[in-house]
């Protein structure tokens, strides 16, 4: 059943406040469609779709470069192809597993999760979405490795990428499927697993580590820190965020 029809549960928490959240994101893309109505009206559609190919075009590049050397380094530079493996799991056994197939000629890669668990009656299931970013969020990391200069985040990164979820698994589960930990503490467990793939660092503590409580009136979240894997070339560390963050100070942390 859909967790809103199980007795004692409800299906989002506040409810008052992730609509105001959904009206706030609605009023948030109409405000870009406007801008960009203005945009086109002032610069014309060809002009400004030539300026999105101009970004996206450098972020696909850079991907394919990526993706090539990861074939010379793993399978050596007379090789066409290659597939990178990992599998692991998540507390309850339930499999993450993934096989990556790089192909030299196209820059390409497929990032195949056949063999993860079904979905699962707990909260860790992981919408395919978060599935997604866990594999932006990996590339941009490896690319963080050699890029030379600042990759623009955008669509242009995924161009080169397939992904494959089994239907109704943990990663792509029911609309009756309960997702809630899924962004937190799933995604994390994806990225250990895509850069174990990729032989470019040890995992982390897998999952963003949280304290919670609260009410029908409020809810309060805390993210706790873990450790960093070791990579080939620097040690791990203890006691820090890794990937994901709930709690940096934005003015201070960031903005300078």
């Amino acid at each position: 059943r859909a967790p809103a029809a199980v007795p004692g549960c409800d299906g989002c928490r506040t409810l008052p406040d992730v609509l105001s959240d959904l009206h706030a994101q609605v009023a948030a893309n109409q405000k870009g469609i406007t801008l960009m109505r203005d945009l086109v009206a002032q610069q014309g559609a060809a002009t400004v779709t030539s300026y999105m190919r101009h970004l996206q075009d450098p972020a696909a590049g850079a991907v394919r470069d990526l993706l090539r050397s990861c074939i010379d380094e793993h399978a050596g530079k007379d090789a066409a192809s290659v597939q990178l493996r990992c599998a692991d799991q998540m507390d309850d056994g339930t499999a993450v597993a993934l096989t990556v197939t790089l192909e030299r000629e196209s820059g390409e890669a497929t990032f195949d999760f056949n063999g993860t668990g079904r979905q699962v009656y707990g909260s860790t299931n992981c919408p395919r979405q978060v599935v997604r970013s866990a594999v932006l969020y990996s590339l941009r990391c490896l690319l963080n490795r050699t890029a030379s200069s600042f990759l623009p985040l955008n669509e242009g990164c995924m161009r080169p990428l397939r992904i494959v979820l089994p239907e109704n698994s943990l990663l792509s589960p029911g609309p009756e499927a309960a997702i809630v930990a899924g962004n937190v503490l799933t995604s994390q467990r994806i990225t250990d697993v895509i850069l174990s793939a990729f032989k470019a660092c040890a995992c982390a503590q897998g999952d963003m580590n949280n304290l919670t409580f609260g009410n029908a009136r409020y809810s309060y979240y805390e993210t706790v820190c873990g450790g960093s894997g070791a990579g080939p070339d620097f040690d791990g560390a203890s006691a820090v965020h890794t990937h994901m963050t709930n709690t940096r100070i934005t003015d201070v942390e960031w903005l300078p």
